[in-house]
């Protein structure tokens, strides 16, 4: 597959320089597929709330590896029912005080393929979780 490719701020990665917008596919178009799947909070986009895993819920159970492992599957079965088999967290860190979250896993599909994906959910201010 193919997709319009996305600069690291997720915005389209437009070339100025050529005038065209870079495109990505095979492994790359995978892992950005799976980034926003994990990295955009439930309805965050108005034209497809289907989109989004709940950041609340991974916050409620932030200190619970297991949960986060059983909510990230659950997600994903949902979201790519054809393709997804299973998934690994390998890097797990929490800091309750400041309301963060940060893991990073593998993701297997059907076929084999492997994604390595991130997920932060970070809930608090600049200093700390009092947004002040």
């Amino acid at each position: 597959m193919i997709a319009f490719g996305l600069d690291n701020t997720g915005d389209l990665d437009f070339d100025a320089n050529t005038g065209v917008f870079n495109l990505v596919e095979d492994d790359d178009e995978l892992a950005q597929k799976l980034s926003l799947l994990l990295n955009i909070n439930t309805a965050e986009l108005l034209w497809n709330e289907d989109i989004g895993i709940d950041h609340n819920d991974l916050l409620a159970n932030a200190d619970d590896q297991g949960v986060i492992q059983s909510i990230l599957t659950d997600y994903l079965q949902e979201q790519w029912p054809e393709e997804f088999d299973a998934v690994e967290i390998t890097d797990f860190e929490v800091n309750a005080e400041q309301r963060i979250t940060n893991l990073s896993a593998t993701v297997t599909l059907n076929d084999g393929t492997t994604i390595a994906a991130t997920v932060g959910v970070d809930e608090g201010g600049d200093v700390d979780a009092t947004n002040d």
